[in-house]
């Protein structure tokens, strides 16, 4: 059985990275079914960002055909399927975001099998596919299944792999390169949610449908032909089950698990929030904007700040002060101008994890075991997301909606951000432990 090399890569000097493991013998790497793998040691730079440039279109399509859904929701909600319960269309998007994060938990033995190129190419077809199939759908359970769950498992072939390759070509710039593919996503949410719209008001929802899958085919389908493995796969492959069990990996996979309970508090209860205050729809709608403009921003620079404070701390620190932030403006504030700010800073702090969870399981398992570990991490977000969404409106229904309040959904966010930033705490407990380190350097 082949064992993983389990890391700690801490920064404690500018040009100076020092490792906790030894590297591993060359002979004990095997190439996969991937043909396409560079040399390792001998990595072509600009190879590599030609890498981040292709993962970053990946996402951007990906993310953000995923993340315009609102509009669709809003449309099936209203015109197509007007007889059918809200909570019912809503399972259309949360089966998509399920298994677009919990389906990543098979891409790291599929890549190491079958190539990175191999998996990301099927996932842009059966993603293309099912935004093509939905188009032709008459009843609530075709879209379900085409749009949302074929959708889902499409995307997480291609998400998983795009957003943890960088870090396999990429040392002295990992950080760079995993904000800017992460960014890709959050700029991909605003572009398509704009197109989204204009399609369906100019040619319908089914052209609509038609005319995103070709888009994907044509974007997602020409940058998946350029993935290369960065590094070789274990000569006997990698060991799942004890990637799994690993203390450090629980700790990130709970971090992730509780972001994504509170992660959409803001994006869903904010703009009520504004209309509530006496803010017209298009104003309140705006704050959405100006969060996945601030995850936009936010990614790059999370990934940019983590070099200087270490990427542990980053998200310790960044979910401590958006707890903070939920419970203060929330409750506290009852201005246009307090949601605006709420919404960029939330923006840029929130999504910290999709950008710095790469770095983090690169320096914990090192970049042949990266996919596998972001993987097991994406499925710990699913839950959470399977957990979250429906725990908050029901929580909003039954204590806040009655009162005209935001008190008990602003507390459900508090708490599992903090719980969060505590899970971030403890893995950081664990690798200064293994250091023989401070809890306060910079890790």
């Amino acid at each position: 059985m082949a064992t993983t090399t389990a890391c700690w890569k801490v920064d404690e000097f500018p040009n100076k990275e020092i490792s906790s493991c030894a590297p591993e013998p060359k002979q004990n790497h095997a190439l996969s079914g991937d043909e396409e793998h560079a040399n390792h040691g001998s990595r072509d730079l600009k190879y590599a960002w030609v890498i981040v440039v292709c993962a970053a279109f990946n996402t951007f399509c990906t993310m953000g055909i995923a993340n315009s859904f609102g509009v669709f929701s809003t449309l099936y909600i209203n015109f197509i399927y007007p007889d059918v319960s809200t909570a019912s269309i809503a399972w259309i998007g949360t089966t998509l975001t399920v298994l677009m994060m919990g389906g990543a938990i098979a891409t790291g033995p599929l890549t190491d099998r079958l190539g990175f190129r191999a998996v990301a190419l099927t996932g842009t077809l059966i993603c293309s596919i099912s935004l093509l199939l939905a188009s032709f759908t008459n009843s609530l359970w075709q879209v379900v299944l085409t749009q949302g769950a074929m959708f889902g498992i499409g995307s997480a072939c291609i998400y998983s792999p795009s957003i943890s390759l960088p870090a396999q070509w990429h040392t002295k710039n990992r950080s760079l390169a995993t904000g800017i593919v992460a960014a890709g996503g959050g700029a991909g949410g605003m572009v398509f949610t704009l197109i989204t719209q204009k399609l369906l008001d100019s040619v319908g929802y089914r052209w609509a449908l038609r005319a995103l899958a070709l888009v994907l085919l044509c974007i997602s389908g020409s940058a998946g032909l350029f993935y290369k493995r960065g590094v070789p796969v274990p000569r006997g492959g990698i060991d799942f089950a004890s990637v799994a069990k690993d203390a450090r990996l629980i700790a990130v996979g709970m971090g992730g698990f509780f972001v994504n309970t509170s992660y959409f508090v803001l994006f869903y209860y904010l703009p009520t929030a504004a209309l509530k205050i006496g803010q017209t729809k298009q104003a309140s709608n705006n704050l959405v904007l100006f969060m996945n403009a601030g995850t936009t921003a936010g990614r790059i620079l999370a990934a940019y700040v983590s070099q200087f404070v270490g990427p542990i701390n980053s998200c310790i620190g960044s979910y401590a002060i958006c707890a903070i932030l939920i419970l203060v403006v929330m409750l506290a504030v009852k201005s246009m101008a307090g949601y605006i700010v709420l919404a960029v800073i939330y923006g840029m702090l929130c999504s910290s994890y999709v950008s710095i969870t790469p770095l983090i399981l690169t320096n914990v398992f090192g970049p042949q075991v990266v996919t596998t570990a972001a993987g097991i991490v994406n499925m710990w977000c699913a839950v959470g997301v399977l957990v979250g969404n429906p725990s908050q409106g029901a929580i909003y229904q039954h204590f806040d909606r009655l009162l005209d309040s935001f008190k008990a959904i602003s507390f459900w966010g508090f708490t599992g951000l903090v719980l969060a930033a505590l899970s971030y705490a403890v893995l950081k407990v664990l690798g200064t432990k293994d250091l023989g380190k401070s809890f306060w350097s910079r890790l």
